[in-house]
């Protein structure tokens, strides 16, 4: 009960710490200033460092500004709360957890910045892929042979996909391809790529049939790589089971 709280904690924290940075690395600003929160009004630091606390105190306004500070740091929070506890539960204490409990908020992080500003920054996914290559030597699942064949086989292949999608993918996407290679190995990430495009284009029909996005509309890869990766890296022995059943 207390270790779940404790990691349901920490998922808070690592919220807000995900929600700043998805707000100052697009706009190169410094990170290590206080945490906050930009509504459409908001020009200056609020003095609540978490979303849900401004909502639970304040009913989501800037302390100073009074300007809405929106919907997606409270649910960031919320759901990396959520996650931890999850990944807590699922693997129990381990060192790898904390490898996992790490990829998880780089995702979340990437996930944010690719859906508002369509970024996988450098100064994000080049020191994951350092943090992935040291994972690979406590994942039980696999050897750091195999993560490093899944992170050769994602970048190799997305790089190639990038050539010929003339824009459809960018550098930010063959990084990530290959970040989600270390994570998952080989052959798990061949899986995710297919989840990734399937997820990809399940959502992108639904968006044309109801007329939210046209052909011509720019739809970020990305987030659906991420989740199909994610999915893999928590359940991946059950998927590739399953698959080949």
């Amino acid at each position: 009960m207390f270790t779940s709280l404790f990691f349901l904690l920490l998922g808070w924290l690592a919220g807000a710490v995900i929600n700043h940075l998805a707000d100052v690395l697009p706009a190169k600003e410094r990170i290590f200033q206080r945490p906050f929160y930009r509504g459409s009004h908001i020009t200056k630091p609020p003095k609540a460092w978490s979303a849900i606390t401004a909502y639970l105190t304040r009913s989501g306004r800037c302390p100073e500004t009074g300007g809405s500070i929106g919907l997606r740091p409270p649910v960031v929070e919320m759901v990396t709360a959520i996650l931890f506890v999850f990944l807590f539960n699922h693997f129990g204490p381990s060192v790898y957890l904390l490898f996992v409990l790490g990829y998880t908020a780089i995702l979340a992080l990437l996930t944010v910045t690719d859906l508002e500003h369509r970024l996988i920054q450098n100064v994000v996914i080049l020191p994951a892929i350092l943090l992935a290559l040291a994972g690979a030597f406590f994942t039980p699942q696999f050897g750091w042979k195999q993560a490093i064949l899944g992170g050769a086989v994602g970048f190799v292949v997305f790089y190639l996909l990038a050539l010929f999608a003339r824009g459809g993918l960018g550098s930010g996407d063959v990084t990530l391809a290959a970040f989600l290679g270390l994570i998952t190995a080989f052959p798990q990430i061949v899986v995710a790529a297919v989840m990734g495009m399937l997820f990809g284009g399940i959502v992108s029909a639904l968006l044309l049939l109801t007329r939210r996005v046209t052909l011509k509309t720019f739809i970020p890869y990305g987030p659906f790589l991420i989740v199909a990766g994610w999915m893999v890296l928590i359940r991946g022995e059950a998927i590739m089971a399953y698959l080949w059943g």
